[in-house]
């Protein structure tokens, strides 16, 4: 929590969806920017997909490692 009494929204955030956001703001940016609003959101899509996927993997092989 703020020092000074604020209470930001990301306050309550787990680290992964903070980095999303933090993504898709980005994106955003960029396409206020002038980017092209299907590549980018094309591109975040894929980046958290592929983050997705390599956290099932992981909790997926820690799994069978105790097995």
């Amino acid at each position: 929590m703020d020092p000074r009494g604020t209470h930001d929204p990301e306050d309550d955030m787990p680290f992964a969806e903070l980095d999303s956001r933090a993504r898709a703001d980005a994106a955003l940016r960029r396409i206020q920017g002038g980017a092209d609003p299907a590549r980018e959101a094309f591109d975040l899509a894929n980046t958290m997909n592929d983050e997705a996927v390599g956290r099932l993997t992981a909790r997926l092989r820690r799994f069978l490692r105790r097995g």
